[in-house]
């Protein structure tokens, strides 16, 4: 069986991280294509694409930098790929794809007459925020075709009240555990805390630029903060001439350090289900986080490093409690416990893969 899987970009997220876990499945009975609809340009882009040759992924790069235009001309070139290799299943992963493949369809259909049978991923609690109207179109397809799946209760929930339809099944995203290595600038006489992601209001920006600003003369925490996005200018200006904190840029492979901290800072507002904390769970470094759903999902349910409402005020509490307010060791092995019961890698790809298989009879 042939499966194309479609992301935004080469340039990494969470939810591109997913579709290139599930093209390393072993099963010799699907051949993995991954393609992208908009063009990745980034030193990030260049070492992902190293990796997909190291594990003899095909993957094939657009030819579009510009968003809008991507996505409109995306069938251009994706028809060629399409009759040459007859894929059984495409499989979108956020709505940049969702969209872009929603026109191929409505192209591809009245052109050649061709149906193809899609998979459709839901990675977040919130959907088409840039384009709301064209997005109520679009879910009415991938609704009536039953396309849908949702990364965890809360992304079904959520989903299924904006825009109705049967609930959609739950798959887990999965991940493996990473061999750790050291990241060489850890403060070994401090309390290092990691905040990695985009810079945006979905991550929390805010949130953390107030905590970090209002613990800058604590000497016992260093914060290294890990990301880009358009909310950078504001970070950047905001960390200047601060001691107690580093910004880099995205850090490729950032998994494999991320037990070199000794917490992980997650204040977002919204997520479909993050795997940065699941990453930080298996790596025994223990995630504070804001109460959302999609954060909630990661870790058990009477998790204490947790605040609700994003409350500024409450996450500086927290942090400056510790590390005196945990047993460290015990938590680390609860949220370790906890991530490899539920979020495997072989259990996500398994689950796809009977559903390629359902939705190719």
């Amino acid at each position: 069986m042939i499966v194309f899987q479609v992301i935004s970009s080469f340039d990494l997220g969470g939810a591109e991280r997913v579709a290139i876990n599930i093209t390393k499945s072993p099963n010799p009975n699907f051949k993995y294509h991954l393609f992208e609809v908009v063009k990745g340009h980034s030193d990030f882009s260049t070492s992902l694409k190293k990796e997909f040759k190291e594990n003899g992924i095909p993957y094939h790069c657009s030819p579009f930098k510009n968003k809008k235009i991507a996505i409109c001309f995306f069938w251009i070139w994706f028809i060629w790929y399409y009759i040459k290799y007859s894929p059984n299943i495409i499989h979108a992963h956020t709505e940049t794809p969702d969209l872009s493949l929603w026109i191929f369809r409505k192209i591809a259909w009245l052109c050649f007459w061709i149906s193809p049978s899609y998979i459709r991923t839901i990675h977040n609690t919130k959907l088409w925020n840039e384009w709301e109207k064209i997005g109520n179109i679009v879910e009415k397809y991938y609704i009536k075709h039953q396309s849908n799946i949702a990364i965890s209760t809360s992304t079904r929930d959520c989903y299924t009240r904006c825009y109705g339809g049967e609930q959609p099944p739950i798959i887990y995203n999965g991940i493996d555990e990473i061999p750790q290595k050291k990241f060489q600038v850890i403060k070994p006489t401090q309390i290092n805390i990691l905040f990695a992601g985009r810079f945006e209001y979905q991550k929390g920006v805010d949130q953390m630029i107030a905590v970090v600003s209002a613990l800058k003369d604590d000497s016992r925490f260093y914060f290294h903060v890990v990301g880009s996005g358009s909310m950078e200018p504001k970070v950047i200006t905001a960390f200047k001439g601060l001691t107690n904190v580093t910004v880099y840029q995205k850090e490729f492979g950032l998994a494999q350090y991320i037990g070199s901290f000794d917490y992980l800072f997650m204040p977002s507002n919204h997520e479909g289900l993050a795997l940065m904390p699941i990453e930080a769970s298996l790596a025994y470094t223990p995630t504070i986080i804001n109460n959302c759903p999609g954060l909630k999902d990661t870790l058990p349910e009477d998790w204490p490093l947790c605040v609700n409402n994003n409350s500024k005020e409450e996450f500086i509490r927290l942090i400056s409690s510790l590390p005196e307010s945990i047993n460290y060791t015990e938590l680390a092995n609860k949220a370790h416990n906890f991530a490899q019961a539920h979020f495997t890698l072989k259990k996500m790809q398994q689950k796809y893969e009977y559903k390629y298989l359902q939705k190719n009879e």
